[in-house]
């Protein structure tokens, strides 16, 4: 029986002491288990995707986890593809780090010779996808906890050749891999009774072996549902599926090091290409072939890839809830075991199931980047079971939070870009402290219908702002009325585009992150405020001339945005008279909308100094340095001066009985916002 203990928040982390009548629980092992290319709604349950499972493929065991443990609707990879997400859950960081690097598979110019823009490269010096050697990686900062650390499957982002796969267990941090090498899909799904193919690691082979009936009637039946038991004794002598044998294999490591802590980082294949009825365990496409199709999906071959992995990880379920834990008499394993369900990026279309979500994997669009997330576990005190959680996560988090639960700490000399969610998962409602998640692209990657272009996102609370470098626009989403980003919604909010914009602006800065540089010509960009680019923060002084091999900037757009209140695309006499007359109007009680064409240009519901120095250097970045005076010179609206000296009085102003603009044209010259 369990007595909860405080869960203290350190500054390192949170350390767990959950107690029994005379024992003290060792630090919990940790399972992370992350499917490749599963889309947010490729499962059944209805929890971690807001109620849009799929209505063909099934995944039993996946929906009793989320059921059980905590499913997570807001949960991002941090990348469009499968690369860069194990490059940031790996080092806990974002891409533009230079212990991280990697933002695509293979490169960053996948769109052709005819793009606008030219990718920088990525990866290691020989621009492989891969991560250095010489970062401190999540396994490494296990083992210095004194785990014994192993993985399964799916590794990618070592460097290549069979030297770059022994990488693994010398340069990365695990004890043993099993299965890992630079590939990113299995290249076959079975095995030829011997071994498997050249893509998976060698490691495996020891698992290849044809299924017996002892194995089938252990290991599959007890897991199959509505599944012909003449359909799976047929597989008696064919060939090993790898995702059983990776199931094989994490059973034996556990086994073996149930007396300690240990992290399994499992990593199926699938449900990546290649997809086919020859890549399926026959007894479950056979169960696929006979089932009618649903209104959405209807691919068997995939659909048995898919449960196919869900059975996988029912024995791994199975063997932590029945296996007495050693080092705690009475309980088992799963009591001291937490287990974490996620995909590397969104689904593959036309397979896959990304539900009303927009976008598909390879683009930074949700259906790209938001997965799947559920964390479970036996112990209530790990894992505040039976709710749902809507705090946006990603994948660098998991770095913090197993740095937390197996009180490693934050590595020392380490730059992490995650937060520690284990708060969050012992209690459903604790807060996360962070303003925004991020994502950037400074390449392409367009074909076989991806249209992913030069981009950098932030989501914020319910807001997701997207900016691109081809035309130096952006894209505004609503997530909460809008999951399928169907209306851009910029023109409507300006105050949180600028907002959200700055913060983009800081974030490059913050991480230095590279941009994609022009392919040729010369290209004409009209900056209205501040830019980045090069690695820093400026202003420019009017228009930009960008030549070929020039990095093309980000350029924050919010001046020009925040001061055409009439929203025709430029800055005049008719956007001034409008922040004149607002100096009238109680802005109390107003939409974002309805304040900012009153002139409250930084959103804090009040036309003020602030706004007036916005207004006046967006006005004449916007002419190209025209006079300000001008403008100075048009009569006031009738009765502003009254406003205004009641504004005086009520101290929103210090200037009695003027404007605040009067005789200020000289003093405001080199002001900014």
């Amino acid at each position: 029986m369990h007595v909860r203990c405080a869960v203290l928040q350190l500054i390192l982390g949170a350390a767990f002491c959950c107690v029994t009548a005379d024992y003290v629980v060792a630090k919990p092992n940790i399972v992370f288990i992350m499917a490749d290319d599963l889309g947010w709604s490729d499962t059944s349950n209805s929890l971690t995707n807001l109620g849009n499972p799929s209505d063909f493929y099934e995944t039993p065991v996946i929906d009793r986890l989320a059921s059980e443990g905590m499913a997570f609707t807001n949960a991002y990879t941090n990348g469009p593809n499968c690369a860069p997400t194990r490059s940031a859950i790996l080092t806990g960081q974002y891409a533009p780090r230079p212990t991280n690097n990697v933002y695509l598979v293979n490169n960053l110019d996948r769109g052709g010779s005819g793009t606008l823009l030219v990718g920088p490269s990525q990866g290691l010096p020989t621009g492989t996808d891969a991560i250095p050697t010489h970062a401190f990686t999540l396994g490494e900062m296990l083992q210095s906890a004194n785990y014994t650390t192993s993985h399964y499957g799916k590794f990618h982002v070592t460097e290549t050749g069979t030297s770059g796969a022994a990488l693994i267990t010398s340069d990365h941090g695990f004890d043993q891999n099993f299965g890992g090498t630079t590939a990113g899909n299995p290249g076959s799904y079975h095995s030829n009774g011997t071994n498997f193919a050249g893509e998976i690691g060698p490691e495996l082979d020891l698992f290849a072996g044809n299924y017996t009936q002892q194995y089938v009637d252990n290991n599959i039946k007890p897991y199959a549902v509505n599944t012909s038991v003449a359909q799976i004794d047929a597989l008696v002598g064919t060939n090993k599926h790898v995702s059983d044998a990776m199931a094989d294999a994490a059973i034996q490591f556990m086994e073996q090091e149930k007396s300690g802590s240990f992290y399994v980082q499992f990593h199926p294949y699938a449900v990546h290409t290649p997809i086919g009825n020859n890549q399926a365990r026959d007894d479950l496409l056979h169960k696929y072939q006979n089932k009618p199709d649903g209104v959405q999906d209807s691919n068997a071959s995939f659909a048995a890839l898919i449960e196919g992995m869900d059975q996988s990880v029912a024995r791994l379920i199975n063997y932590l809830e029945t296996t007495p834990d050693p080092n705690n008499p009475g309980s088992m394993l799963d009591d001291n075991t937490i287990v974490f369900f996620f995909s590397d990026n969104g689904g593959a279309l036309p397979q896959s199931n990304n539900g009303p979500l927009k976008g598909r994997k390879g683009e930074f669009d949700e259906g790209g980047i938001r997965v799947p997330l559920i964390a479970w576990s036996g112990n209530p005190n790990l894992v505040d079971g039976g709710t749902v959680n809507s705090t946006p996560v990603a994948g660098i988090d998991f770095y913090k939070t197993f740095a937390a639960l197996s009180e490693a700490g934050d590595p020392t000399g380490v730059t992490l870009d995650g937060e520690d969610i284990s708060g969050i998962l012992a209690d459903n409602n604790a807060v996360l402290g962070r303003d925004g998640l991020y994502w950037h692209l400074p390449g392409y990657l367009i074909g076989s219908g991806r249209d992913q272009r030069p981009q950098t996102v932030v989501r914020s609370g319910k807001w997701k702002l997207m900016y691109n470098y081809e035309d130096q626009s952006y894209e505004l989403y609503d997530l909460d009325a809008d999951i399928s980003e169907s209306t851009d919604v910029t023109d409507a909010n300006p105050t949180v585009v600028a907002d959200l914009g700055d913060k983009m602006l800081n974030w490059l800065d913050e991480v230095d992150a590279p941009l994609a540089t022009l392919r040729s010509g010369q290209l004409r960009i009209n900056a209205t405020g501040p830019i980045y680019s090069n690695g820093a923060i400026t202003t420019p002084d009017g228009p930009l001339t960008i030549n070929a091999g020039e990095e093309v900037p980000y350029v924050l757009g919010g001046a020009l945005s925040l001061a055409d209140l009439n929203r025709d695309a430029q800055i005049s006499l008719a956007d001034w008279l409008m922040f004149r007359s607002g100096q009238s109007t109680d802005l109390t009680g107003m939409t974002s909308l309805e304040a900012f064409q009153k002139g409250d240009l930084d959103g804090d519901l009040d036309n003020d100094l602030t706004d007036f120095v916005l207004f006046k250097q967006a006005y004449e970045s916007a002419t190209g340095g025209g006079s300000f005076e001008t403008l100075l010179s048009v009569p006031e609206p009738a009765g502003l001066s009254t406003v205004l000296t009641i504004l005086a009085i009520r101290g929103s102003f210090p200037w009695p009985r003027s404007p605040p603009w009067a005789g200020v044209e000289r003093s405001m010259s080199t002001a900014r916002p």
